[in-house]
């Protein structure tokens, strides 16, 4: 769950826009509400930036992007994780990354079922 709704880890190259200062992220976690993203890039709670990406959606990768603000922060080995809350995201937006989760998850129950052994005891 991320910001109230279904979300799902994932590891996909990201760019995030502040005020100042552009950088190379990367998204890992998504939903219909917001992202984490792992930024070399300290940004503090309340700052509004845009954040790009890109994800296989309805049979395409699309490339996406959107506001919204950094409600969280926290420090990691490798950067800062960023929690960011989208604002006024489009629908066909939403519809894309819905998508995404939605296929991530086929993706996660298909490889429960592959590795489910029945038990011959």
């Amino acid at each position: 769950m991320l910001f109230n709704n279904p979300s799902v880890h994932t590891e996909r190259a990201a760019k995030v826009r502040g005020q100042t200062v552009t950088v190379d992220a990367v998204l890992t976690e998504i939903s219909i509400s917001g992202v984490v993203v792992i930024s070399p890039k300290r940004a503090s709670i309340g700052t509004r930036v845009e954040v790009f990406f890109e994800i296989p959606a309805k049979g395409y990768f699309r490339e996406l992007s959107t506001t919204g603000f950094v409600e969280h922060f926290h420090s990691a080995d490798n950067g800062f994780l960023l929690g960011i809350r989208f604002e006024d995201v489009p629908d066909e937006i939403k519809d894309y990354i819905q998508d995404f989760i939605d296929y991530k998850d086929r993706l996660h129950q298909l490889g429960k079922k592959t590795h489910h052994k029945p038990d011959n005891s």
